[in-house]
């Protein structure tokens, strides 16, 4: 009981971090790149699948009920945000990392890889749900290349760092 209580107040901690996380950001076109990244690995990598997904859970939820963590406000209407889907995918992304490190140990590099293997995930979701929203909702057409720039190589450096990092703090 006592062991549940501290999990569930290291995920409400953890959903403080995601959210701070979330306005630490380096500006680039259409997409910013945050820190959630890094938070929402070590999430899973500290806490475990379970409660790694929990505590991204809680900062999903805080979002759509109206608090102002998503990196352009909060609400239920934040659905049709086409930033929604890398949202979404942060708690499977977070649950996968916890996995992988209840596996296979917390190694540096199983922890690296898992945070990799998280961003794919979370890049596997998101990109579709951007495109899908802005095309059919918006009515956006994003080229191919725009997609593979802006939504892959631009990020991806930073996320790999964040993945390095947070199986060094792991």
């Amino acid at each position: 009981m006592i062991n549940n209580f501290k999990n569930l107040i290291l995920s409400a901690l953890f959903a403080a971090l995601i959210s701070v996380g979330t306005f630490i950001k380096i500006p680039t076109p259409l997409l910013p790149i945050t820190l959630q990244t890094l938070f929402i690995i070590l999430a899973g990598l500290i806490l475990g699948s379970k409660f790694g997904a929990i505590s991204v859970s809680i900062y999903v939820l805080l979002g759509l009920s109206g608090v102002p963590v998503f990196t352009q406000g909060g609400g239920v209407n934040y659905i049709l945000n086409p930033t929604f889907g890398y949202i979404l995918s942060f708690i499977p992304g977070a649950y996968l990392a916890g996995y992988i490190r209840e596996k296979f140990g917390a190694k540096f590099l199983t922890c690296t890889f898992a945070g990799i293997l998280a961003i794919i995930l979370i890049y596997a979701v998101g990109i579709p749900y951007y495109y899908l929203v802005a095309r059919f909702y918006l009515n956006n057409v994003i080229a191919a290349k725009t997609i593979l720039t802006v939504f892959i190589l631009m990020p991806l450096p930073g996320d790999i760092i964040s993945c390095v990092i947070a199986g060094l703090l792991e």
